[in-house]
């Protein structure tokens, strides 16, 4: 029996992974595994953007996507959403002086609501597949606090392009969301952790620790289209290790239940990415018994459930194969413009690049300090990643296409008033089935630069927060800022009592309203 009275603090120690997720309605048959498009769009909503877009943004992994005649066809029918009420909301603040007198002070918000409709309706060819995916909805925007009535007023100019742009968006994340989930086989690839003894004077911490570097140096070896079966051999005296460990500690204490809890923990997580989830619910029980931490196991013990489900419903006993995607490209055609006194006919007038309608004007300035002027499509803006394409004049009076990845540049505008800047951060929503393992530099509306914190926003949505003297930014969309945003601002919020206040009050929420709202109150803060 083991007594001491060492600290048994655990750390977490990560390390990689990599599988396929499998659908939780797959198409069986590999012949099927195809997939078209219809639609039907109002003019106006796709007025800068191409005509298959649609058809390009929207992307089933382990599928391929055919011009015509799929064994899924997806119908997709939008209609231009109507604004239904506009309201300027007056907010009054008083203050008063030394004399008594008071003094007020107007703030003016831009409200607005609007009513969208449209639908996404799946179906296959023998009938099996017959669902719709609803995007009928009643949707509110607000702007930032203003000073002025006429700057308030202002939020309403061009404001259908934003509603447009986010009815759009919205359509493509939900299905790219959806039908991966029901039918595609997206590649994941991340990191996990396990808990280690922190105390390096404790006993039993170097065992622990050189267990975790057996774990990580087998993990890293992980693929998605290589099986694990030759895993656990390898791992073998690691598992006998941890299986040890209750054993030698089994005193009713905390320091016990703790290195038991670090065990347990541990041996669920392996045989979890050994796809074994009835072996990892077997030591998630056995957490759960040990009554530390109870909750790690419940959720293990969800986790794996829904693996064995998936499992069954895919006929298969692994999350590692080769996946096979075909997406057929669909050829850009001009954009649809609405707008019949439009100075660019290209049946009537010699086409000018600098008056075509789809094309807007980009400023780059370049991290050498120069600024490069040229055209981009507007639709392309839409979805700006890590590069960006534009056409650029020559001295001699030519046109050319040159690629600038985001990493080469510091800022970018466009003529319209958007800016964007080049931040690092890692992407934490799936886009196109792949997920970034690493952070990299994208390109990222700005939303609130502020002196201590600045918010962005990522092409799909992702809004991206950064510290005035980190060098990556951090999305909303991590696990952590999911699941506890509440203790992701009080960490921002440190040393401002006030807005410490506001947050302990749950005033801010996960989207980007809150995020704008708090960096202004840090910035205000002394």
């Amino acid at each position: 029996m083991f007594t001491f009275s060492q600290s048994t603090d655990l750390d977490r120690h990560d390390f990689n992974y990599s599988f396929v997720q499998l659908p939780s309605n797959p198409i069986l048959e590999v012949k099927n595994r195809t997939y078209s498009f219809t639609t039907n769009i109002d003019r106006n909503l796709m007025y800068d953007k191409s005509k298959f877009f649609f058809q390009n943004q929207v992307n089933i992994n382990g599928l391929e996507k055919k011009e015509k005649n799929g064994y899924i066809n997806i119908d997709i029918t939008l209609l231009t959403p109507t604004v239904v009420k506009k309201n300027i909301a007056t907010r009054t603040s008083s203050t008063k002086d030394k004399n008594g007198n008071v003094r007020n002070t107007y703030y003016y918000t831009a409200e607005l609501t609007y009513d969208q409709k449209g639908s996404a309706k799946i179906s296959s060819t023998d009938g099996k597949i017959q669902k719709t995916i609803d995007f009928t909805r009643t949707n509110n925007l607000k702007s930032k606090e203003y000073d002025s009535y006429s700057s308030a007023e202002s939020y309403y100019y061009n404001i259908n392009r934003t509603i447009y742009n986010n009815f759009v968006m919205e359509v493509v994340n939900a299905l790219n969301t959806q039908l991966n989930n029901e039918y595609g086989y997206a590649v994941k690839t991340g990191t996990d952790y396990l808990w280690i003894l922190a105390n390096k004077k404790h006993p039993e911490q170097a065992a622990e620790y050189n267990a975790y570097l057996e774990v990580k140096n087998v993990f890293d070896k992980m693929t998605f289209n290589n099986a694990v079966t030759g895993f656990e051999v390898e791992l073998q005296n690691t598992i006998q290790y941890f299986e040890s460990l209750p054993k030698k500690y089994a005193e009713d204490s905390k320091a016990h239940r703790k290195i038991r809890y670090s065990a347990y923990f541990n041996l669920a997580k392996i045989y979890n990415y050994l796809d074994q989830p009835s072996k990892s619910i077997e030591w998630s029980n056995k957490l759960i018994a040990n009554d530390y931490d109870k909750s790690d196991g419940v959720s293990n013990i969800e986790d794996c459930n829904n693996l064995i489900t998936l499992f069954n419903v895919n006929k298969v006993k692994t999350r590692h194969f080769n996946v096979e995607t075909k997406n057929f490209f669909f050829e850009e055609t001009t954009a649809v413009v609405t707008n019949n006194n439009s100075s660019y006919n290209a049946s009537t007038a010699p086409y000018s690049i600098e008056t075509d309608p789809n094309y807007i004007l980009a400023y780059l300035a370049t991290i050498k300090k120069d600024t490069v002027t040229g055209y981009i499509q507007k639709n392309r803006t839409l979805a700006l990643s890590d590069a960006i394409t534009v056409t650029v004049k020559d001295f001699q009076g030519k046109f050319s296409e040159r690629t600038f990845k985001a990493n080469e540049i510091n800022r970018l505008t466009l003529s319209n008033g958007e800016e964007f800047a080049s931040v690092s951060f890692k992407v934490a929503v799936d886009n196109g089935g792949m997920t970034m393992s690493g952070a990299t530099k994208k390109f990222v509306k700005e939303m609130y630069i502020g002196k201590k914190i600045s918010v962005f926003q990522y092409f799909n949505g992702e809004i991206i927060i950064k510290g005035a003297n980190e060098s990556e930014g951090k999305s909303n969309a991590t696990a952590s800022w999911m699941m506890s945003p509440k203790k992701r601002f009080e960490e921002f919020a440190q040393g401002c009592p006030a807005l410490l206040a506001r947050v302990e009050k749950k005033e801010f929420k996960n989207n980007l309203e809150s995020f704008i709202q708090f960096a202004e109150a840090l910035d205000a803060c002394n």
